[in-house]
């Protein structure tokens, strides 16, 4: 008995896992069935029946299409889509019959169309001739308008029906039977399914987006809460020394939350712009919630980032254990610099830090559940939904579980200035407690620029709460202000629908997030808590524009001839002057018709440019709309061909294009997909419609067959509403309803039920196989390519996002690093790339569904799934950036650009060069070349260059430092100050006396420097996901490497040191002598005091020494051993080889020889580049063996 009970509840837990249902989902099952039932009680009575018209099974038919399984506004924006395309197909298809009419003359309504076709076989064959060329221009737009948005999809699909079916009805009904007919049952069923959704359990869009918005804000409250808590605790291996009641959770589970918000967030954008399709009754207008929203997004990113410094924490801390694990391909090991920073001054810092930052943190935690209580009772959510974080052991919130819980003087002011209090509090004290640690720790390093990156970013965080609470005082005192009122006044009709030009706009064209929407998606319904999983029968086309638009790189191949006039060559023979000779009446006209001729050819070239612009940026759209009329136009010719016409009726080919038009899709996955979902859905619907005509006795029980169809009406609206497997499901509740309604509904063409069950399955048979045909065949568009395009799409993203960002290469003087019009084009760029992310993973999946003939596809979707991961990083980071940058510049931009630009240039382009390369790569199928700029290298010397920047600058003020407690600067008001010499705190500028220079610590706590330490560490973080991203670039195009030879591996330091035997401790010392022969300049000692005109000539000391190297304590010693040198020249002392023929050597050179073009150089060439070169390498001209490089020199002794 135990055993029985056990597997049954596997089996219980199984069919949960496969088939994930909740309570909302339920509702909006039963509502569909609902009204899909009574839609197919309608078409069996006949008194009803005989109100619809001739076309009775519409009505089912509409009735699934447009269910009531949504919310409100989604049901209303789906009834206005579809009557908008009924309303243009009816029109579009009573012209062309009344065109097709008047071939026929006056007997169109007098004769049959067999009689038509025996009598009047060439008028007959002119009319459907006229009907053939208005079905093609429809099915080009069809086309067309698909591929510009899916957001069309509800619009042009009606439109098809209309004219598909009508074109199909004979000729000799009246433009009132037609109109009847394809008019009455779509409006009824339209009608109804706003009936059902408002009368059982209804779901408005402003409530439940009073509930979303409070999902998000309680996901956003836990995020901080848990990112917070995991960096100031991480270093906590005392259970008695945490701050919190609760352990930290694990880093996996907090990198999940990233995710959670951004599909939440997304979700609240999305209900937003489903609210403008409602009429609504409560206290509050949803739009007020529009300013919130969009404060979400800032937030977001800021949350991001604090998540990923928790991650650098980790890593630092070395609390990842890493087991024995197998050699995989796609394990890229990249050397996190991260790694290298000192754990131990890291948790100095931290350790001083730790109270100021819980102290912050417990005001804002607090905030945060402010807001979500008022939200909660302004837009009438249930209290229950908030959720209160209690992790504090020090102090116990207030909770409210009622709204009469809630005082009514909630003074939002009073935590405003709480929250605004405790951040000027939290400035003090870091400053407070920053001044008295060591300069050393405050230097530009590794473990500065994490905590830099949490600091700002936490920040940040607290400036967006305050901001989202200010918003949240205006709707909670506009929502008591309405409850004083009463009930009856204070409630008010809020009608959001087309109030103003953006939103015609917004419901013309789509917003940016519905344009990322599916078709699947615009039919199931929306999102559903925790039971959404994204639909995988197809992907959002990418407009072609865009790529124009957005990246830089793409420039137009045509000339602007917008506002430019024809310029008229003026030759002597129109050149006249009173005084020389007046023109004739010839040469006049002559002059006339040249004119008429230039401004002619002017126009026509402007012409076929407009034509070849227009086709690039549509070409997508015209190769879709082709697909289309061709695939169509296939499988329905028969009904425009007079022989065949009825014999097509017959078999029931409206049928056929019905199924053919629905199997289409944009790329050769999506369309084999979605020909098999189809195909399974029609067949079992057709055969579940037989079913239950059958056991209704044929017609005999009509109540039995009509019990029947509702078991079989469940599981597809079941599929419909909660699975990816949208299109199979739609199709198969709809061939239920019409197999048994065309053996029920009585016509000439009526049949039996099981011919009408063959025909349907040769409909899906016959039309999806045209489909599939066509799109192989005629332009296909493989989504193997598509996917190619995407990435190398978001490739040329990133580069435009560092080149917006990295401002003043040429060494110009900024007084801002990031204007308004870089931050917005960034933005854009930022929201163009996630996009094309989401479209990547899609078109990934549809990749695995193409047939392919080069073996397996499993191994390159892996990679293809990191390379989507490791761009989608990518892109948070810079995003991150972009936002410190816009909020408090950089002030190595614009303080220290003209001292240390050559090397930001270098880093940028090194950057550039790597996504170029892999864009390319990745789009033409090409290997990547054999050597590409280091980015980890260039970043390196750059940080190098700020620290010897910022130790000769400050270099007099570094020994004077003692630790001094702080003065509360912001009592200081009246204090001036001029420009480049203010104070600036982390979060008010407060004023002190002009001077030259700030003192080292203060300078590098200054907010600007803070703001670059945070982005270095999020750019030190991209450089190497871009390193992983080459990687794997590599596995999947391939690389042109140097097989064999010297060249064939890196010629390092540190492999030429480990090359020679005891090399290491000859070098380390000979570097102690030369340290004490040769001491470094920057070495003086702290105590040192230098005069305020050597500190004012710093910079100018910085201009005059150059560039720095790699090491940046590397100084030249002709007695002294230069690795480098070494490595990639000379080898003294190595190996005693004899001397080799001069004729050999000669040869050796010729790959490229550094002696040979010795003669040729210039004092320009010679000159030190970033690199720390040997001067004697340029002046040595000796003809021993030594000069060969070491790996060759060693292959050489090895062959004597």
């Amino acid at each position: 008995m135990s055993n029985g009970r056990m597997k049954g509840n596997k089996v219980v837990k199984f069919l949960k896992q496969q088939f994930p249902c909740n309570r909302v989902l339920v509702k909006r099952i039963f509502k569909s069935t609902v009204h899909a039932t009574v839609a197919f009680i309608f078409c069996l009575i006949p008194k009803v029946r005989e109100r619809l018209g001739n076309e009775p099974a519409m009505l089912p038919l509409i009735a699934v299409i447009v269910h009531p399984g949504r919310r409100a506004s989604a049901t209303i924006q789906g009834a206005v889509n579809c009557i908008t395309g009924l309303l243009f197909g009816l029109a579009y298809s009573l012209l062309g019959r009344f065109i097709a009419q008047r071939c026929l003359g006056n007997s169109w309504s007098i004769l049959t169309e067999r009689e038509q076709y025996h009598s009047h076989y060439q008028r007959f064959e002119s009319a459907l001739a006229i009907l053939a060329i208005f079905e093609m221009a429809m099915l080009f737009f069809h086309g067309w308008m698909r591929s510009v948005s899916h957001h069309y999809f509800s619009i042009v699909f009606p439109l098809f029906l209309v004219v598909h079916f009508a074109f199909m009805a004979p000729l000799t009904e009246s433009p009132a039977t037609i109109a009847k007919a394809f008019s009455v049952p779509f409006y009824l069923g339209i009608a109804m399914s706003i009936f059902w959704n408002l009368l059982l359990f209804p779901e408005f869009g402003s409530t439940y987006l009073g509930n979303a918005t409070v999902d998000a804000l309680n996901e956003i409250h836990k995020s901080i809460d848990s990112a917070i808590e995991f960096f100031i605790s991480i270093d906590s291996s005392d259970p008695s020394l945490l701050m919190y009641n609760v352990e930290p959770i694990s880093l996996a589970k907090l990198l999940k939350l990233k995710e959670s918000i951004d599909s939440k967030v997304s979700n609240c954008t999305l209900v937003l712009d489903e609210c403008i399709y409602e009429i609504s009754y409560p206290y509050v207008s949803p739009s007020e919630l529009k300013n919130v929203i969009q404060n979400f997004k800032h937030l977001c990113m800021y949350i991001s980032a604090l998540v990923n410094a928790c991650q650098l924490e980790f890593i630092l801390l070395g609390r990842e254990k890493h087991g024995n694990i197998e050699h995989d391909l796609l394990k890229i090991e990249t050397e996190k610099e991260m790694s290298h920073a000192d754990s131990k001054r890291l948790l100095n810092v931290l350790r001083r830090m730790k109270g100021p930052i819980y102290h912050l943190h417990k005001t804002l935690s607090k905030s945060i559940y402010i807001i979500k209580v008022a939200l909660a009772y302004s837009h009438d959510v249930n209290l229950k939904n908030v959720q209160i974080q209690e992790i504090f052991s020090d102090e116990v919130f207030p909770s409210y579980k009622l709204k009469k819980e809630i005082p009514q003087s909630l003074d939002f002011e009073q935590y405003i200035n709480e929250l605004e209090n405790a951040v000027i509090e939290f400035d003090l004290k870091f400053r407070e407690e920053m001044i008295h640690l060591d300069e050393n720790l405050l230097t530009p390093k590794d473990e500065m620029f994490l905590l830099s990156s949490f600091l700002m970013n936490f920040k940040e965080t607290t400036n967006s709460v305050v901001a989202i609470m200010k918003e949240t005082k205006n709707i909670f005192e506009i929502r008591k202000k309405q409850e004083a009122k009463g009930w009856l006044k204070g409630k008010s009709l809020w009608f959001n629908f087309l109030r103003n030009y953006e939103d015609f706009k917004k419901w013309v064209g789509g917003t940016s997030h519905s344009r990322n929407i599916t078709e699947s998606q615009s039919l199931n319904g929306g999102v559903i808590e925790n039971n959404y999983r994204p639909p995988a029968d197809m992907a959002v086309m990418r407009p072609h524009a865009e790529e124009e638009e957005v990246l830089s790189q793409q420039r137009a191949n045509y000339v602007n001839f917008e506002h430019s006039e024809p310029n008229l060559p003026q030759t002597t023979k129109f050149t006249t002057t009173d005084s020389a000779f007046d023109v004739s009446s010839s040469s006049t006209k002559e002059k006339k018709s040249y004119a008429f001729k230039n401004r002619l050819s002017y126009w026509l070239i402007k012409s076929l440019i407009f034509c070849d612009s227009f086709y690039n940026r549509n070409r997508e759209h015209f190769r879709f709309g082709l697909q289309v009329t061709i695939a169509l136009m296939l499988a329905s010719f028969p009904m425009f061909i007079p022989k065949a016409r009825q014999w097509y009726i017959d078999i029931r080919g409206t049928w056929v294009g019905f199924v053919c038009i629905l199997a289409m899709e944009p790329s050769v996955g999506g369309t084999f997909w979605v020909f098999f979902l189809r195909g399974v859905g029609v067949v079992i619907g057709a055969a579940w419609g037989y079913l239950s005509y059958v056991a209704g006795v044929h017609q005999t029980n009509p109540y039995l067959e009509t019990v029947i169809t509702i078991f079989g009406a469940v599981p597809g609206f079941y599929f419909l509403l909660g699975s990816p497997y949208v299109k199979a499901a739609i199709i198969q509740i709809i061939s239920i309803y019409i197999v048994m309604l065309a053996a029920i509904l009585p016509s000439n063409n009526q049949g039996s039920i099981l011919a009408n069950f063959g025909k349907r399955c040769l409909a899906v048979g016959y039309g999806g196989g045209i489909a599939v045909i066509v799109q192989v065949t005629l332009f296909p568009i493989k989504a193997r390519d598509q996917l190619n395009e995407e990435i190398s799409f978001v490739a040329g993203c990133i580069s435009e996002m560092e080149m917006l960002v990295a401002s003043g290469l040429e060494g110009q003087s900024l007084k801002s690093s990031l204007t308004e019009d870089r931050y917005q084009r960034s933005s854009r760029i930022s929201q163009s790339a996630k996009s094309a992310l989401v479209r990547a993973t899609a078109y990934k999946g549809l990749t695995r569904q193409e047939p392919r003939l080069k073996g397996e596809y499993t191994e390159l979707e892996n990679v293809f799934t990191q390379i989507i991961f490791i761009q989608r990083q990518i892109i948070d980071r810079m995003d991150n950036i972009v936002l410190l940058r816009k909020q408090y510049g950089s002030a190595i931009i614009e303080e220290l650009n003209h001292l240390v630009y050559p090397y930001r240039r270098q880093f940028v382009a090194s950057i550039a060069c790597l996504m170029r390369a892999v864009q390319e790569a990745i789009i033409n199928k090409t290997p990547l070349p054999q050597f590409v700029p280091s980015a980890r290298i260039a970043h390196r010397r750059l940080i190098n260059k700020v620290r010897e920047t910022l130790k000769v600058r400050y270099r007099s003020q570094i020994g004077n430092l003692r630790p001094r407690e702080m003065v509360d600067l912001y009592q200081h008001d009246n204090a001036s100050t001029e420009e480049g010499a203010e104070y600036e705190g982390l979060s008010m500028v407060a004023k002190r006396p002009a001077r030259n220079s700030l003192p080292p610590h203060e300078y590098i706590l200054k907010e600007k420097f803070l703001s670059w330490n945070a982005s270095t560490a999020a750019m030190e973080e991209v450089i190497e996901y871009i390193e992983e991203l080459v990687e794997l670039t590599k596995i999947l195009v391939g690389v042109n490497e140097f097989k064999y030879g010297f060249l064939s591996r890196p010629l390092y330091e540190d492999w030429a040191a480990d090359a020679v035997v005891g090399f290491e401790d000859f070098v380390n010392r000979k570097k102690q002598d030369n340290q004490a022969r040769y001491p470094s300049p920057y070495t003086h000692s702290l105590s040192s005091a230098i005069s305020e005109g050597d500190e004012n000539s710093s910079d100018a000391e910085l201009e005059r020494e150059g560039p720095v190297a790699l090491n940046a304590d590397a100084r030249f010693d002709p007695d002294g051993i230069d690795l480098a040198h070494i490595a990639s020249h000379k080898s003294k002392n190595s190996f005693e080889v004899q001397s080799l023929p001069k004729g050999f050597r000669k040869r050796v050179y010729s790959i490229g020889s550094r002696i040979a073009a010795e003669e040729n150089l210039t004092n320009i060439s010679k000159t030190r580049t970033l690199g720390d070169t040997d001067d004697q390498a340029i002046h040595d001209n000796s003809d021993s063996d030594e000069e060969l490089p070491l790996a060759l020199k060693r292959m050489i002794s090895k062959t004597r």
